[in-house]
């Protein structure tokens, strides 16, 4: 599982000292029905932030990174968020673990 906060954001300062524009986003991805599928979604985090529709995206090959790469593309082709710099910071200490199933209750 690859989980990121992924920032957009303007040269300005706004009045609490935060840039302008401030975009922010929570992207996870994870693999999928196979090894080579994969899975990710995003959140927007700030309340200005545009989000993608649909909020996913799916790849066929490539597995969870490539899915990963390709929602930061969509991100990075939003409009609102073209010209900006960006900054991303990816969960270093998100290991990959064993699925765990749910069991019918």
């Amino acid at each position: 599982m690859n989980k990121a906060i992924v920032t957009f954001f303007g040269k300005k300062v706004g009045q609490h000292g935060m840039p302008t524009p401030y975009h922010s986003y929570f992207v996870l991805s994870f693999g999928w029905d196979t090894e080579e599928t994969g899975v990710a979604s995003v959140i927007a985090l700030s309340p200005d932030a545009p989000a993608p529709n649909p909020p996913h995206k799916l790849t066929r090959s490539g597995g969870k990174q490539r899915a990963f790469e390709k929602m930061l593309g969509v991100l990075r082709n939003l409009p609102e968020n073209k010209d900006l710099m960006e900054k991303i910071e990816i969960d270093k200490e998100c290991g990959e673990q064993n699925e765990i199933a749910s069991l019918p209750g």
